[in-house]
Parts: structure tokens; C-alpha cells; sequence
């Protein structure tokens, strides 16, 4: 599995906060893509890694919370993100976990329902129709994490390629020989390690808890957690255009989880009245909220022709991605 588009981080070389990060996901998780990718804002990945600590890592129901992970990133068509966290399953030897995100098995109820309620996350008249298969206590967590892996599923299907962990259908492939070999040395490991919760990298942001993640205030470290991913998000909206943003938010608070179309056409329409300087990176910034798994190589093309560097294409997406992840935790309650 590579980084696309963007260099890879030098991490031997790092300091700082960057180095900070990757020194707490060697120790406490795994030095991974879908996190590193972010190497080029570092303010940005601790953001990312605190929200992915606090809510998947630290704390209790560390098998359950790998099932919503899987169940979410089938949703959202993200490879990578089913076959490893399908191996944090594995090797917890929690084999009804992984029945219940497989097709057509259906052996434990609750864990079932639980896959079910992550899967329909996405989509907002789905979800009304799922009753929250957890309680009060488990809440914050179990809802954080699936929210962070609409996220990330986002970035990953952007910026890395999946040839490392192939996948037929929606079924994880376990068995290949790389893939166990894979699991065997990292995964084993980490689903054991006890992490503490609310040990953050940066210290608390000025800025409250946006709303739409208020379901995470009975909870200090997920909520910790979040706020410093949403502070970081913030950050960098600077660079998206200001007419950029706007049109992109409009379409984002209209959208209830719907897939559009896949031949761009709502694409076309949704970005008409830009200006043609600034409808790549709208594009961009749109399909990062919308339609993640259709980022190509004629986008980022495009959007380096009108003068986006690396960071730049890495905050477009990230804030897109934001956008989207925000509006799908404005659905999710108790």
C-alpha cells in the first residue's frame, strides 16, 4: 500500500509534533497510511490520530469498535480500510464479529445489528430506520468511531492505492498469504495493547465542541478527540477558495448521504457558475465530501494546472472530507 499523489513522510527525519505522532501510533498502534498520508500539515494528522486514538483505540470494546470500522468502510467502498480492520478482528479471534460484516451470515444478533447501524451511518433515511444497537456509556465511542472512518475511508480511497489488499465484493479476503502474513505481525499485536484514554499530543482548542458533535460530550477524551480533529479542520480552510467553500457547503448541508451519479454530470452542474480557475479545486473538494472512490488521476491533473500543490490538494480533500464527516455526525443521536 503507497501514498499517491502526495510524497511519502519521511518519518526517521521528523520532529516535533509530527515525530510525536508518529511515536505514539508505533507505541500504542501502527505507523499507517490512512494517518501518515497527512504528513504534509502535522497540526492536521495529530488532529486525525487524536480523533482515531480516543474513539478506536483507547478504551474498552476495542473487537466491537473494529466491526463498525469494517462495516462503515464497506459502505463507503474503501479496500484497504475492510481488509485491515477485518484483520484486527481476526486476530482477536472474534470470529462472529467478522460473520456479522460478511454476507449473508448472520449468526449473532446484536453483533449484527450493531454492523447494520454502522453501515447505514452514511445515509440518513437509513439510519432512521436503525435503532442505536449500544448503550448510553458505549455511545460516544461507538458513534466516534464511525464517524472517523467516514473520514477516512474518504482520504484513503483518495490518496492510496489498494493493490496491496485485494477484495472481492463485499466479503474481506482473508486467506491470501500476504494478507495473513500482514495481520500475523501487526494486528495480533495491536488489538492487545491497552491505551489510556485523553493522552493528547496538543493542548485543549480555543474553540467548543462543534454541535453536530455534541453526542460526544458525556465522553471527555472522545470529545477531546474530536475537537482537536475539528480544530485542526478549521485550520486549513483558509486554503480553499472563500467562493469555493461556499458552494461546496451548500451542496453538503443539502445532501442527506445519497450516492450521486457515476458519470460526474451532477459534477458539471454542481460547479457551472465558478469560475473556471477555481471549479478543480470545488471538484476536488466536492467529490472528498460526495464521491470519494471517484478522485482520478484528470482531477488531480486538473487541479495542479490551476496551481494547487501537494498541501494544498491534501487540505482540499481533508476539508471535504470534514465537511461530509460532520454533516453524517448531524444525523447520528442517541
Amino acid at each position: 500500500m503507497s501514498i499517491r499523489w502526495l510524497p511519502a513522510p519521511d518519518i526517521e527525519r521528523a520532529s516535533g509534533l509530527a515525530a510525536e505522532v508518529y511515536r505514539q501510533l508505533d507505541e500504542e498502534f501502527m505507523t499507517v497510511p490512512p494517518v501518515t498520508l497527512h504528513h504534509l500539515n502535522s497540526q492536521l494528522m495529530a488532529g486525525v490520530w487524536s480523533a482515531c486514538r480516543e474513539s478506536l483505540v483507547a478504551g474498552p470494546d476495542r473487537a466491537l469498535k473494529e466491526l463498525i470500522a469494517v462495516a462503515v468502510s464497506q459502505s463507503n467502498r474503501c479496500p484497504y480500510c475492510v481488509q485491515a480492520h477485518s484483520s484486527m478482528l481476526q486476530d482477536a479471534n472474534d470470529r462472529p464479529a467478522l460473520d456479522a460484516v460478511s454476507s449473508g451470515e448472520r449468526a449473532n444478533d446484536d453483533l449484527s445489528n450493531l454492523a447494520a447501524w454502522a453501515s447505514a451511518t452514511g445515509r440518513k433515511a437509513a439510519l432512521a430506520s436503525v435503532p442505536p444497537p449500544f448503550t448510553k456509556p458505549q455511545a460516544p465511542a461507538f458513534m466516534a468511531t464511525a464517524v472517523l472512518f467516514h473520514y477516512i475511508n474518504r482520504m484513503v480511497n483518495i490518496f492510496l492505492d489498494d493493490t496491496m489488499m485485494p477484495v472481492v465484493g463485499k466479503v474481506p479476503v482473508i486467506g491470501d498469504q500476504a494478507f495473513r502474513l500482514f495481520s500475523s505481525v501487526t494486528s495480533g499485536r495491536i488489538v492487545r495493547i491497552d491505551a489510556k484514554p485523553g493522552v493528547f499530543l496538543t493542548g485543549s482548542p480555543a474553540m467548543k465542541l462543534p454541535e453536530e458533535f455534541g453526542w460526544a460530550g458525556d465522553d471527555p477524551a472522545v470529545a477531546g478527540g474530536l475537537l482537536r480533529f475539528a480544530d485542526a479542520v478549521r485550520a486549513i480552510a483558509d486554503s480553499v477558495d472563500s467562493g469555493v467553500q461556499s458552494l461546496v457547503k451548500r451542496h453538503v448541508v443539502a445532501w442527506q448521504g445519497e450516492p450521486p451519479g457515476i458519470d460526474k454530470g451532477w459534477l458539471e452542474d454542481a460547479v457551472r457558475t465558478l469560475p473556471e480557475k477555481l471549479k478543480p479545486q470545488a471538484r476536488l473538494a466536492l467529490l472528498a465530501a460526495m464521491a470519494s472512490w471517484a478522485v482520478d488521476s484528470g482531477e488531480i491533473a486538473s487541479c495542479r494546472r490551476a496551481g494547487l500543490d501537494d498541501r494544498a490538494l491534501l487540505e482540499t480533500s481533508a476539508w471535504g472530507a470534514y465537511l461530509a464527516t460532520e454533516r453524517i455526525a448531524s444525523w447520528l443521536s442517541r
